[in-house]
């Protein structure tokens, strides 16, 4: 079952540590969790090697941004387990291509899954939305509605690798309660039923929302550990 999920969150000068989207770069593309990294426009981090180039890069943009800029947005996406590592590159690249019209930069690294869920393969996005050569904006990931945007080009750009693979599934941004999938409170449905959720895909899908959450947090708390390390 391909599973949409989006996380889409700020790095700003004003509302960060100085040197936390270098930090976030350094724990993204960890050795223990990282299979490859891809990037546009800006320098890479090798694997392992708490961010290379990518966050010394990173660290002299921010520098030069006026106080209350936003450094970088970054994005944690759910890769459909039902593509091979090639295509699940390839629509990260593509997506990251759309998002910055070909002019940002960006730097990815692909996750390869941890512990019993062997089918929890994700993506961590870092746009800076400027151009390197200008530093004019490109794309306007801070206006108003644009992680609305994000989340609707996410479905789309998922949507096309699973047609484009032959795969049958397809991701949909709504909530259940939108598609009209939510079940009436109160409703017994049966120790039958509630144990094949238990061990399918709903308990599956919860799962990963946790996970998720906990990894963002303690990205977070690495971060900002991190920076204040590198003061």
């Amino acid at each position: 079952m391909a599973i949409y999920s989006i996380n889409v969150s700020p790095i700003g000068r004003s509302t960060h540590a100085a040197g936390t989207a270098g930090a976030h770069v350094q724990y993204i593309t960890r050795a223990s969790a990282t299979e490859a990294v891809l990037c546009a426009r800006m320098p890479s981090a090798g694997i392992g090697r708490k961010g290379g180039a990518a966050r010394k890069w990173l660290d002299e943009q921010e520098s030069g941004d006026r106080k209350n800029g936003r450094v970088v947005t970054k994005l944690m996406l759910a890769l459909p387990h039902e593509l091979d590592a090639t295509q699940r590159a390839e629509l990260v690249r593509s997506f990251a291509e759309r998002m910055t019209a070909g002019r940002a930069s960006w730097l990815a690294a692909l996750h390869k899954p941890s512990g019993d869920d062997d089918r929890n393969y994700h993506a961590h996005l870092v746009i800076r939305d400027k151009d390197p050569e200008t530093g004019k904006v490109v794309v306007g990931l801070s206006a108003k509605n644009s992680v609305e945007m994000i989340r609707e080009e996410w479905e789309r750009a998922v949507n096309a690798a699973l047609e484009g693979a032959g795969v049958d599934e397809r991701v949909d941004r709504r909530s259940l309660k939108d598609q009209g999938e939510i079940r009436e409170p109160g409703v017994h449905v049966g120790p039958a039923v509630t144990a094949i959720e238990r061990r399918g895909d709903f308990s599956r899908v919860r799962d990963q929302i946790e996970a998720e959450q906990a990894e963002r947090e303690e990205d977070a708390r690495r971060a900002a550990q991190e920076a204040e390390d590198a003061r």
